[in-house]
């Protein structure tokens, strides 16, 4: 029986908890696309249940979705998961974890060059500016400013490309064999993933505490060393709903519509993850992650 459970699981690229844990899978079949519930008990572990199988879930604007217990790394909810989208400036999570290596130091100084400038800065920043790195590094995860990224890129000493091998020896280290970087913003569309290796790269970003910290935060305020202001503001609008939200990551270029992975707990301090690939515009996005996290807590028990 389990060799032939193992077949279904392979074949559809879930991930699953510990080999002694039981479970019951579902495949179902909505507007055309597969939709995977997975329904675990296990006695000794803290497992999330489905409560009702014959309710499968809502409709998305997103084109790729899936939903992850953050304890057991079990996936509980998935919407062509596994399908290669570009991921945008989600990819500035495997940048930073990247950067953490090759940090010169928090308060090490860097100014602002012409070829940081790849396009406008939310956070106006200008060339010739004295910016520490962890103001660039605020910067660069809370308003995803992508000029504030290929900053920190030079004060790691890497050049861009080694940079870039950095990051996908990196994906590969942590098995995400779908996952592919171009350069380290997200503005290329070859930066790649799927909606199940985001959430592996989340859960891996999320836990790293620089990252945690940064990317939960609402706005940050720096005065940069050449004596400019500047007001980082968050690019998240979920901050401040009713959502228990931990830190999160948005991504938009034309190529991957507007995405976004969060973290995010119940009123019983059950965290999941939860990531929307290719939704139809800034708004749904949100909403679309929103409605998914609502519908997982109202559906899944914690035994």
């Amino acid at each position: 029986m389990w060799a032939g459970l193992a077949k279904i699981f392979l074949l559809l690229q879930i991930v699953v908890a510990p080999v002694h844990s039981i479970f019951t899978l579902e495949l179902k079949n909505i507007d055309n696309k597969n939709i995977v519930t997975v329904q675990s008990k296990l006695a000794s572990e803290n497992l999330p249940s489905k409560i009702d199988n014959d309710s499968l879930g809502v409709k998305l604007t997103a084109s790729s979705a899936a939903v992850m217990d953050k304890a057991s790394g079990l996936v509980l909810w998935q919407q062509q998961a596994d399908v290669v989208r570009p991921i945008a400036s989600i990819s500035k999570l495997m940048a930073v974890l990247v950067f953490l290596e090759h940090n010169p130091g928090w308060d090490a100084e860097v100014t602002l060059e012409e070829t940081d400038f790849v396009i406008s800065s939310p956070v106006k920043l200008v060339a010739g500016e004295k910016v520490k790195v962890k103001d660039l590094f605020y910067a660069s995860l809370i308003a995803s400013d992508n000029n504030a990224l290929l900053a920190l890129v030079r004060a790691s000493g890497k050049t861009q490309a080694e940079f870039v091998a950095l990051m996908n020896a990196k994906a590969k280290d942590l098995k995400l064999t779908k996952t592919q970087f171009f350069e380290p913003t997200g503005l290329s569309a070859k930066n790649v993933s799927t909606a199940n290796e985001v959430l592996v790269l989340a859960k891996n970003a999320f836990a790293v505490s620089e990252v945690r910290k940064t990317a939960s935060l609402a706005n940050y305020d720096f005065t940069a060393l050449s004596g400019e202001k500047h007001k980082v503001v968050s690019t998240n609008k979920l901050l401040g709903s009713f959502l228990h939200l931990g830190p999160a990551k948005t991504g938009y270029i034309g190529e991957a519509g507007f995405c976004l992975v969060a973290e995010v707990a119940n009123e019983n301090n059950q965290e999941i993850l939860a990531v929307v690939l290719n939704s139809d515009s800034n708004d749904n996005r949100f909403q679309d992650l929103k409605a998914l996290a609502y519908w997982i807590f109202q559906n899944f028990h914690w035994s």
